[in-house]
């Protein structure tokens, strides 16, 4: 592929706006993995009351929490230090399984979620009713098909049965499956933030409160989640 292919087919996979966003993150990277432009929209879904899939088509999947110590954790790309902070946080992790092999897995943050690629930290003021789901994760075998979907089944049941109504999440701009897969279950945008990472350096834009903020050392911007008007309407 050429330089001028590679500067291309990111505006059109994108548009120009998240096109040129992209091209700067990936220069940035190529300089050091500490730089970085993380693009995110903040949406929230509605927790259903009735399943997302036929149930023959999900009979062989079963679901149950992975505690921390679970020698299941090995399998989980995230970084051991990633993934004990999630635990310190009393996040948790739900696994889905196929013949008893775990085929993937989603976490679930109450009442806020410490980010682990940026210095934000999601706090969720209808924390009775809500929670912030994130690194939702299929392995590469089981991507096909219904694996997304039976994943997402299996959420929404654990969900309603613990009384939330509607789980945030955030998404990079730049993953389009993910985000057309989540657009089939009815999400709706909260907001949009844009992480510039400078090693310790991070500046922040949001199109909700505070709308910009400057990270030094460990300081942590937060963003208080609602649902908003419109996404109100549609969730109801």
């Amino acid at each position: 592929m050429s330089v001028l292919d590679k500067l291309i087919n990111p505006l059109r996979e994108f548009g120009p706006w998240s096109g040129i966003l992209y091209i700067i993150d990936r220069g940035l990277e190529a300089v050091s993995p500490n730089l970085r432009l993380f693009v995110y929209e903040i949406m929230v879904q509605p927790i259903r009351n009735e399943p997302l899939a036929p149930p023959r088509w999900v009979k062989s999947l079963t679901f149950r929490e992975i505690d921390r110590g679970d020698p299941l954790l090995a399998l989980m790309p995230a970084r051991e230090e990633v993934k004990e902070q999630r635990y310190k946080q009393r996040a948790k992790c739900l696994g889905a399984f196929k013949e008893g092999k775990l085929i993937g897995y989603i976490w679930f943050a109450s009442g806020a979620y410490q980010e682990d690629e940026v210095k934000c930290t999601f706090v969720l003021t209808a924390s009775a009713e809500s929670v912030f789901d994130f690194d939702l994760y299929l392995f590469p075998e089981h991507r096909m098909g219904l694996g997304f979907v039976g994943l997402w089944n299996g959420a929404n049941e654990y969900l309603r049965g613990r009384g939330v109504r509607y789980t945030f999440s955030r998404v990079s701009r730049f993953n389009v499956g993910s985000r057309r897969a989540h657009d089939r279950l009815g999400w709706v945008r909260v907001c949009t933030t844009i992480f510039l990472k400078l090693w310790r350096f991070e500046l922040m834009f949001a199109t909700i409160y505070p709308y910009f903020h400057v990270s030094l050392g460990s300081n942590r911007v937060c963003l208080k989640l609602r649902p908003n008007a419109l996404a109100a309407v549609k969730l109801a």
